[in-house]
């Protein structure tokens, strides 16, 4: 029997839990042309949210062009990233269309190559010594497919804060002016990075400041989950007890990666028997902690002894502390204000740790945990 909870990669269908008003309100944004930014902690679900999205799209008549610039460098990686990512949504199977992928754009031209079965793949080659015509090229590529179908398109760049690491916002400049022509075209922005990502639409230096509408991505509701949790048990002819649930639910603290991998090793716990046991949960937890422990005494040994002591402080924070306060820096041995609001941006750099609201807590719940037994 396949264990019913899937973690650790894209989720849809019955594997994605609700969130029916944010598909809504999603789909709502495309439909009307709205520009939106989604951005939230990691593993909260964005890529199966905005493919759920899609799905509806497709089956509406709305293209949708989705565009992971996760391996991007530069801004020639870019054209062959966002070129490649249109052809495939446009032609299909290239082997059929060869004659009008190299007449859909002008500046940027494909390249192919046949491996030993016959089967071709292809790239882009981009003239570097005409970088900003072979962009512009690329961006007004969709538009003009777009103006010949005389359809709706919608585009999710996934990984956007890769761009606004590059040396200069040349590209981020390009990309707000010829998004401001595109009527007809939604773009989606999203990114693994809070913080550098916000960044590229809140600081009012940079080209796309107030630009798209803000879409917070929260943790699922605690109703919605525990449905989730008690449906995928049960499809597989077990049961658990709602006080079980609600002890998942505190431990992942209402996230749905966690849900899931935590739900994944229970299930695997109690796979010969048709009812969850409590202690499934107390021995799934130390099995969970088990598999990590490696992973997170690499993370552990890189950090200086500053950045430890501010992670040992905020996994043990309440609501009512305030970390910057004399009483909680005393409280923890932390020394000075100034010191400890450093070493905070370099684990926000390192991307361990988030803000939210006016408290600061560590991204992945299970290293925090991890992290109390020490």
């Amino acid at each position: 029997m396949k264990n019913p909870f899937v973690y650790g990669k894209e989720v849809s269908g019955d594997n994605f839990c609700n969130r029916k008003r944010e598909k809504n309100e999603l789909y709502r944004d495309i439909i009307n042309g709205q520009n939106v930014i989604i951005f939230s902690q990691r593993r909260l679900g964005k890529t199966s949210l905005i493919n759920e999205v899609f799905n509806k799209c497709r089956k509406k008549g709305i293209i949708p062009i989705y565009v992971d610039l996760y391996p991007m460098l530069s801004e020639e990686d870019f054209i062959r990233i966002y070129a490649k990512s249109i052809a495939e949504v446009v032609w299909g199977k290239i082997r059929k269309k060869l004659k009008e992928i190299t007449q859909f754009f002008h500046k940027v031209r494909p390249t192919f190559t046949v491996n030993q079965t016959g089967e071709i793949s292809y790239s882009f080659d981009v003239d570097r010594k005409a970088i900003i015509p072979s962009i512009e090229d690329v961006l007004d590529g969709v538009k003009r497919y777009a103006d010949r179908k005389k359809k709706k398109v919608t585009v999710c760049f996934d990984e956007f804060q890769q761009i606004g690491q590059l040396k200069t916002d040349k590209l981020e400049k390009i990309m707000r002016s010829s998004f401001q022509k595109h009527n007809n075209i939604a773009y989606v922005f999203m990114g693994s990075k809070k913080h550098l990502i916000t960044d590229m639409f809140n600081n009012p230096n940079r080209p796309f400041y107030r630009s798209t509408k803000s879409f917070p991505l929260e943790k699922i509701n605690k109703c919605e989950l525990s449905l989730f949790i008690q449906d995928r048990f049960q499809t597989t002819g077990k049961s658990i007890s709602k006080d079980l649930i609600g002890e998942i639910l505190d431990i992942c603290e209402l996230h749905p990666y966690y849900v899931q991998y935590f739900c994944h090793i229970i299930w695997e716990r109690a796979i010969d028997r048709k009812i969850v046991k409590q202690e499934d949960l107390r021995e799934g937890l130390k099995l969970l902690l088990k598999r990590e422990s490696s992973t997170y005494e690499a993370t552990w040994d890189l950090l200086t002894v500053k950045q430890k002591q501010v992670l040992v402080a905020i996994s043990k924070v309440s609501p009512n502390d305030k970390l910057f306060s004399s009483e909680f820096l005393e409280k923890h041995n932390l020394g000075s204000a100034s010191s400890v609001q450093r070493t905070v941006r370099s684990l926000i750099n390192k991307d361990l740790i988030d803000k939210a609201g006016e408290m600061y807590m560590i991204i992945d719940i299970f290293f925090k945990k991890w992290i109390l037994q020490l």
